[in-house]
């Protein structure tokens, strides 16, 4: 057996999470020993381009329009592993650059004053220099072009920060993303103008600060301004810029319900709208102490992230991918995250929900063993139910096919081209196509002459062998297969 191994390393993370979350154990709560393996692997984890691919397809997109991950606490990853209580303060496990590169285009940093230096914080846990933050957000704008990020910074609560830092940070800022910061005080331009458009004038960055950075922000004596801030540092007032409400609770059910009715009352209000879909740990009493000491309830935010981003029993799906198979069509706009690396089909699944639509043609599904002979049947109906938007095919495979393993053969259409994909499976897969992946998990074109009426498709690798015909009107493409029933 190869003890490193994902599979390995995921089941012995899994052996030690109870015990390194249980404070009569790991009684300082170092960080040293959390989760670093998604629950359920995805192929596909990276997104570093999406934005720019996204504008070749519907040139007109907008921010006000588009459905935007977010790193909730982006900055906490800095925060070394084995300081005490580390894994009680760290939100993130991997850096902001990386996060960028997994597709959050949303950062919300969370800063204090460090003798001569502002740093990252939470609560009484020291991260890196901001300087070391805003270096990583300059490279990945370089190195993608087209690609757009919205930064709110922020105070961390109970911490000195005092006016003259909080102008040495914005000065920073300033100084190092310069003519990249988008620099008009106009929320509802930005919401509305076109991606390309802002990219294309060199503008990758809107930085937002939020309430307890404005407190007692001065100059000279005297309140600092709007006007000023925007003409001299190219910032904004995120609570004119943004909806973002905190729901402090770690009751995944509360939390859930709570983000769906604040979509329906603030989406598409003029500004903004950052979904937190964060829990949040606590101690409601004797019972939760006793819990905590061995390890059946954690202080440490991983700890509860991972009760969103895993099944819950066998054959069935994570919370936050249910959630969201149900109120997908929503009006998503920036939707916040803990621990985005281990949850990369929910990154993916985001990300899809922005591009062209994606309609299947055809699903087949042949259950067991591939090496032997197995009976195709259609499940495109089923299929079809879960294309989220019509435009991401969202699949928990345990729970919507309730097999083991098994072989998903599909034909579909995208922007007026067809292919076709053949995806093996067990009962933890999760499938997430659309226009942005499909191409990347191995899909192939299916190439239609003009002059044709019909012809077949053998799309490899063990799938179902498909036919296809013109409809009578001539003016559509109809898919099929033998089917033993």
């Amino acid at each position: 057996m190869d003890f490193t191994s994902r599979y390995c390393r995921r089941r012995m993370e899994n052996a030690i999470t109870c015990p390194s979350s249980a404070i009569g154990v790991n009684c300082f709560q170092l960080g040293f020993c959390m989760p670093t393996i998604p629950a359920i692997d995805f192929p596909i984890s990276l997104h570093p381009d999406w934005m720019g691919n996204l504008v070749q397809s519907r040139p007109e997109v907008s921010l006000g329009n588009m459905v935007i991950p977010g790193s909730h606490d982006a900055g906490s990853y800095s925060i070394d592993s084995f300081k005490l209580f580390s894994a009680v303060g760290r939100n993130q496990n991997v850096s902001v650059l990386d996060q960028l590169h997994r597709g959050a285009r949303f950062l919300d940093i969370k800063l204090g004053e460090s003798g001569a230096s502002v740093n990252v914080f939470h609560g009484c846990l020291q991260g890196a220099k901001l300087d070391r933050i805003v270096e990583e957000i300059k490279l990945f704008c370089e190195d993608f072009p087209g690609e757009f990020v919205v930064i709110e910074l922020s105070a961390e609560a109970g911490r000195t920060f005092s006016s003259a830092k909080k102008l040495t940070a914005l000065e920073s800022v300033k100084e190092m993303l310069g003519e990249k910061m988008y620099a008009e005080d106009d929320v509802s331009k930005i919401l509305s103008t076109p991606i390309k458009d802002l990219v294309m004038g060199g503008k990758q960055v809107c930085v937002l600060l939020g309430p307890r950075f404005m407190l007692d922000l001065e100059l000279d004596g005297k309140s600092i301004t709007d006007e000023y801030l925007c003409e001299t540092y190219s910032c904004f007032r995120s609570d004119k810029w943004m909806e973002n409400k905190f729901n402090n609770t770690r009751d995944i059910d509360d939390m859930l319900e709570l983000n769906l009715e604040e979509v329906k009352e603030e989406s598409k209000k003029g500004k903004l709208l950052n979904n937190q879909f964060v829990l949040t740990p606590g101690v409601g009493g004797a019972p939760d102490i006793a819990k905590l000491l061995f390890g059946m309830n954690s202080l440490q935010p991983v700890y509860l992230a991972n009760n969103l981003y895993k099944p819950a029993k066998r054959h069935a799906s994570p919370p936050l991918h249910t959630f969201f198979q149900e109120n997908g069509t929503e009006n998503w706009n920036l939707v916040s995250l803990d621990f985005i690396d281990l949850c990369p089909a929910m990154m993916g699944f985001l990300v899809g929900l922005n591009f062209s639509e994606f309609e299947i043609m055809l699903a087949t599904v042949q259950y067991g063993n591939p090496n032997f002979f197995r009976p195709s049947m259609s499940v495109t109906q089923k299929v079809q139910s879960h294309v989220v938007r019509n435009r991401v095919l969202f699949l928990n495979v345990g729970k919507d096919f309730g097999s083991n393993f098994g072989t998903l053969t599909l034909a579909y259409r995208v922007n007026d081209k067809f292919y076709s994909i053949v995806i093996h499976f067990d009962g933890s897969s999760v499938i997430v196509l659309n226009e942005y992946n499909h191409l990347q998990a191995g899909s192939k074109e299916i190439v239609i002459d003009d002059d044709a009426e019909e012809g077949s498709i053998n799309p490899g690798g063990g799938g179902t062998l498909m036919t296809w015909c013109r409809s009578e009107e001539g003016d559509d493409i109809e898919f099929d297969f033998d089917s033993p029933f």
